[in-house]
């Protein structure tokens, strides 16, 4: 449901602004309106001096403390508790981030050279190791330079490169090459100064990389460079293990209070943002919000136990009508509130309208249900949530990962528990509908008892599936245009009212001429009920004297098409029963039990992870599309109710 909204209007002398702002942040239950005062004298202004200073105080210490945890290694840490440092200047608090700042920084550095050096030596130390006795011995001499280059292992790549190299220097350049691996060849080339252009014009054509020595090196004679070199090849991968260890070892000795340290300041941050929107004249402020009405009484008593008399509280119900500004927060039963999830990827209900997630609670675990309809996949489903609820239960969030790539998404404890019992409704209703269906694992049950008979066969009662299947979307089409009715008379919304009688009276009238040309229904229900509709949609039309009514005949027959969508729980549910039974065909083509059984399970675990997300999504889709469209949900939606509060933990 949408719960009921009061605006707040705070009103208090300028001297008192910064505290009472804090307050609000505190309190978390004020969603503030932006609203720009007409009178150019009672509009936002610049802080004052102190403020300023302030601000970027705390502005540096956000940018500090973020960038610490930008070095520290990701790990799992408790909910950030900042009680401890809310009391602190942010002198004291970047006192405490520095040190810590500056050990992060000093192992990074260290951690990102040993990277880079051991890089270069992967790269570059076999050719390092067969070229440096050759540049060993001209680099110190003084009428010859003398450099290593990389060049890969082409056939006749070597003897071109050694044509272009006597063409360019006519003669003047020596040149040795050396197998380095099976993919590159090591070339040193030496050449007098003046031929230096030339030589590395024609060392880049043939694209040649240039041998590069570590800088832990650079300056040292080759002769004493390859062989420690060879002895940092061997320490660094433990070098670089200790580095991550440190660096690990700090995240999980500071990481949670630096991220506390952060929160504060970006609250601190928020609060100055604010500050500079408020509108004030010279002596007042006023300070706009929305809150729930039920914390209305809770916010008044806290800012005048705080402020007294200097502060004044003011509050009216937010309009039905015309509610454009007011935010909206849903809150239903706790058995409701996780399927507020698939209402989460969009805008909100409109204030003033409906909230359809009821109806979501309802349909949804129902529809998947009669869709899989499995004991077998109904108990796989019921692993995977109580997997869901273990992780949950101990505080640990699931993070998916797509093919083994480092890409995929994270799902949060709180998520993860609603996600959890979600699958746990849905779970139920599968049991349910496969004891009724009689399967586990597809026919399973036949092939082992050949007595036993379900108590509603899909294939044999298909067409019973089928209709049972539409007559969900009846029902469901039905009650979106009721509720469409019922929010143009609660608007006095003539047109919309029209309009929803008009796709009811249309709909109806197609669907039944359809139904009575394939014999569904008797031609004996034709005439009345056809005739009522009929009229009913004729008289909207007429009613709405509207040019724009006429595209209501082309909306009537996508009703109907909104109805005939519902087939779609019959189609996917038929799916479900197929692949079932295809694997176990394919586990009964083996003469060997447990081989068949092994490929037989392996063939419904395949199919039920293929299909799982697409049994789910097919009946959210229904709500989306078809029920959503019919109550013009997406034609009203609001903003969602986002109270200015702090975004760290431990607030008395």
């Amino acid at each position: 449901m949408i719960v009921s909204m009061s605006r707040i209007t705070v009103l208090g002398p300028r001297r008192l602004q910064r505290d009472v702002v804090e307050a609000v942040q505190e309190l978390g239950a004020l969603h503030v309106d932006h609203v720009r005062a007409a009178d150019e004298t009672f509009a936002p202004r610049e802080l004052s001096d102190a403020d300023q200073a302030d601000r970027a105080s705390w502005d540096a210490l956000r940018a500090l403390s973020e960038g610490v945890l930008a070095l520290l290694p990701a790990i799992e840490i408790p909910i950030v508790d900042t009680a401890a440092f809310l009391s602190q200047s942010p002198d004291a608090l970047r006192r405490r981030v520095e040190p810590i700042d500056a050990e992060a920084k000093d192992l990074t550095r260290r951690l990102l050279d040993a990277e880079e050096e051991l890089e270069l030596l992967r790269a570059y130390g076999p050719a390092i190791e067969a070229l440096g006795p050759l540049l060993a011995l001209l680099e110190t001499s003084t009428r010859v330079n003398a450099a290593g280059f990389v060049l890969e292992a082409k056939a006749g790549a070597v003897e071109a490169l050694r044509t272009e190299l006597a063409q360019a220097t006519h003669g003047r350049a020596a040149f040795v090459a050396r197998q380095v691996d099976d993919r590159r060849v090591g070339v040193v080339v030496a050449f007098t100064a003046e031929d230096a252009e030339a030589v590395r014009g024609a060392l880049t054509r043939a694209g040649a990389s240039e041998l590069r020595l570590p800088a832990s090196v650079q300056g040292k004679p080759l002769g004493e460079a390859v062989p420690y070199l060879q002895e940092r090849g061997r320490r660094l991968p433990g070098e670089l293990e200790n580095l991550r260890a440190g660096l690990m070892h700090l995240s999980r000795k500071w990481r949670a209070e630096v991220a506390a340290i952060a929160t504060v300041a970006r609250d601190a941050v928020h609060r100055f943002e604010l500050m500079l929107q408020i509108p004030q004249s010279r002596y007042t402020f006023t300070l706009y919000g929305w809150a729930p009405t039920r914390q209305v009484g809770a916010i008044r008593t806290a800012l005048r136990k705080r402020f007294g008399a200097d502060v004044f509280v003011f509050h009216e119900p937010a309009p039905i009508h015309h509610a454009e500004q007011v935010p909206v927060l849903l809150d239903n039963p706790g058995w409701v509130k996780p399927f507020q999830l698939f209402l989460a990827i969009f805008d909100p209900p409109k204030y003033g309208t409906f909230d359809p997630t009821i109806f979501f609670a309802v349909g949804m675990p129902l529809w998947v249900g009669l869709i899989i309809g499995d004991v077998g996949y109904g108990l796989l489903l019921l692993a995977i949530t109580l997997f869901f609820a273990s992780r949950a239960r101990l505080g640990r969030p699931w993070r998916a990962v797509i093919a083994g790539m480092d890409f995929g998404f994270t799902l949060p404890v709180p998520i993860l528990r609603q996600v959890a019992t979600l699958l746990g409704w849905m779970t139920a209703w599968t049991m349910v509908f496969g004891v009724v269906f009689g399967e586990f694992f597809g026919y399973l049950p036949e092939r082992l008892f050949p007595g036993f008979h379900p108590m509603f066969d899909r294939i044999e009662n298909l067409t019973t599936y089928l209709y049972l299947s539409i007559g969900f979307g009846l029902v469901q089409v039905y009650l979106g245009q009721v509720m469409h009715i019922a929010k143009a008379v609660r608007h006095r919304h003539r047109k919309d009212l029209l309009e929803a009688l008009a796709l009811i009276g249309g709909g109806t009238t197609v669907f039944l001429w359809m139904a009575t040309q394939v014999h569904v229904l008797p031609s004996s229900f034709f005439s009345p009920v056809m005739l009522v509709s009929a009229v009913v949609f004729l008289l909207a039309l007429v009613l709405s004297v509207s040019l724009s009514s006429l595209m209501w005949v082309m909306e009537s027959i996508s009703t109907f098409g909104a109805f005939i969508s519902y087939a779609r729980i019959f189609a996917v549910g038929m799916a479900s029963v197929a692949l079932a039974n295809v694997a176990n065909q394919l586990g009964s083509g083996f003469a060997v039990l447990v081989l068949g059984v092994l490929v037989g399970a392996l063939g419904h675990m395949l199919f039920f992870g293929l299909t799982l997300i697409g049994h789910i999504l097919q009946p959210a889709r229904l709500f989306w599309v078809e029920f959503f469209s019919a109550f013009k949900y997406y034609q009203d939606t609001g903003h969602r109710y986002r109270p200015f509060q702090r975004t760290g933990g431990g607030v008395s």
